[in-house]
């Protein structure tokens, strides 16, 4: 059950690097290859930013989930109900 556990682990960090690795020049290309922000005013281009921020910072979240669930799988109780 744990080495179960384990190979599934990597495999989802590994996907979630995948999924980074493939969609930011698309998310980068949105955020400072627009037209739109040619003409925004300061406010505008800080929230840009800080979604951008946080958007770098999703993976970080994702995979802090994975570990929190790999733990929580290989230390549950079975009482055998």
């Amino acid at each position: 059950m744990a080495i179960n556990i384990i190979l599934r682990g990597i495999i989802s960090v590994f996907a979630i690097g995948i999924a980074m690795v493939a969609f930011m020049p698309a998310v980068w290309d949105l955020y400072y290859n627009q037209d739109l922000w040619v003409d925004a005013p300061a406010e505008a281009l800080a929230t840009r930013d800080n979604i951008y921020a946080t958007f770098m910072a999703l993976p970080l979240f994702m995979i802090g989930a994975v570990f929190l669930w790999s733990y929580m799988s290989t230390t549950r109780r079975d009482y055998g109900y």
